[in-house]
């Protein structure tokens, strides 16, 4: 997922991510996993229930990657 810039801050990454998984869990998943770059948006994730599971320092060279996880809440 990417936003535009200009367009970030006012809260259309957050309503992407949360009709994404919205769809999962109406299709059955039960757990959403994403990864990201520490000069990105784990944050965006994290606010969003997701949790760090995972961190590679230095892939790329000189940033992180991140792997997080949501676990969907049973109907």
């Amino acid at each position: 997922m990417w936003v535009e810039e200009s367009c970030r801050g006012v809260g259309h990454g957050r309503k992407l991510l949360d009709a994404f998984v919205s769809e999962a869990a109406a299709r059955g998943a039960r757990r959403v996993w994403v990864s990201t770059h520490d000069f990105q948006a784990p944050g965006l994730y994290e606010k969003a229930g997701f949790e760090r599971m995972a961190e590679s320092a230095g892939w790329p060279e000189g940033l992180s990657n991140i792997i997080l996880c949501k676990t969907m809440v049973p109907r």
